[in-house]
């Protein structure tokens, strides 16, 4: 239970009205006595003396609202996020190597880690304070893992991977494994050794069943902050800047490098050795075959200028029409030829 104030300052708000005490947060259907919702548009702003909310959260331009005590804040949908991870459950996690846990030999884990039973680790392996290891996950040899990172059931390490603070990998994903490289030699497919690793900066979150493969020389690196959906696929010696958002089912190439703050929307496709810069946004299913400028918006296959790809597809909806009246024209001008010509013939 804390102040409405105390919330206020941890987000950088200010609060109008009765400083009231908050238990929790709730969407505004749902939200009753002590929990704070959020009321982001004007529909909410009149319906909020029928809530049975303690405080409403709300931007600039709802500050003459009544009705309820309001937390009044710039970035709201920010501090909402803020103020529920907050009052979000935590599992506690016991410290300590579970006996049916295998370590290996010359490992540095520090005493406040959890590992948990069926965990498998290899020689010479590094796991920071505060980090936990669910059942099931493997960390092969001379893999080194940062500071309160969550590692869920069945995720895999492969050897030399590094990983910052606070990294969280969700359930099936596997880090490291070589990447995709065979040359043909007439005969066979030859494969190219893959002897890079992954790095993996602070506060990454990557979801569950992915997949980032480790680079034939050097480092395939995911920069701090970056968020990966599930389902997604980063070959060799890729680059993802940081503060990227990687949405589902996403599939990218080898040595492609991703700028900073940049949006892959959900089954996006990029080939290999392309750049994209800065604050780009690649719209859904869009087929990235090229570099790609900072702050574009980009969508289609292959992907183009978005203004530019919705004109396409309005002329693509209109081609049914157009061939059915080019036809119908084709045909009209065929039957008076015909007349013309029996007319010539009877003369």
């Amino acid at each position: 239970m804390v102040r409405l104030s105390e919330l206020a300052e941890q987000v950088g708000g200010r609060v109008v009205g009765e400083d009231v005490e908050v238990t929790g947060v709730a969407p505004f259907e749902d939200a009753g006595p002590g929990q704070l919702t959020a009321a982001l548009r004007p529909r909410y702003w009149r319906r909020l003396p029928e809530s049975r909310a303690a405080a409403a959260l709300v931007p600039p331009d709802a500050d003459g609202v009544t009705g309820k005590p309001l937390l009044v804040c710039e970035q709201p949908k920010v501090a909402f996020a803020r103020i529920l991870q907050r009052f979000a459950e935590r599992a506690l996690h016991s410290p300590g190597v579970s006996p049916e846990a295998v370590v290996g030999a010359e490992c540095r884990i520090h005493p406040d880690v959890s590992v948990y039973a069926g965990v498998v680790i290899g020689d010479r392996v590094t796991v920071g304070r505060g980090s936990v290891l669910l059942p099931g996950v493997v960390v092969r040899d001379d893999a080194v893992i940062g500071e309160e990172c969550v590692l869920h059931p069945g995720v895999v390490l492969y050897p030399g991977v590094r990983l910052g603070n606070r990294v969280v990998l969700h359930a099936g994903t596997v880090i490291g494994a070589d990447g995709f490289g065979y040359v043909f030699d007439g005969e066979k497919q030859v494969k190219i050794p893959q002897t890079g690793t992954v790095e993996i900066g602070d506060d990454v979150e990557i979801g569950a069943n992915c997949t980032i493969d480790r680079a034939t020389f050097g480092a395939t690196v995911i920069e701090r902050h970056v968020k990966i959906d599930n389902l997604v696929h980063i070959a060799h010696n890729c680059r993802i800047g940081e503060n990227t958002v990687i949405v589902g089912c996403c599939g990218i190439s080898g040595s492609v490098e991703i700028g900073r703050r940049c949006v892959l929307a959900g089954q996006v496709g990029v080939a290999d050795h392309v750049r994209i810069g800065d604050d780009a946004k690649i719209l859904a299913r869009a087929a990235v075959f090229k570099d790609v400028p900072a702050g574009a918006v980009v969508s289609g296959t292959p992907a183009r200028e978005h203004r530019e790809e919705l004109k396409v597809q309005a002329a693509l909806r209109r081609l049914p029409e157009l061939v059915f009246r080019r036809r119908k024209s084709s045909s009209g001008s065929g039957e008076e030829g015909d007349c013309r010509s029996r007319a010539d013939k009877g003369s």
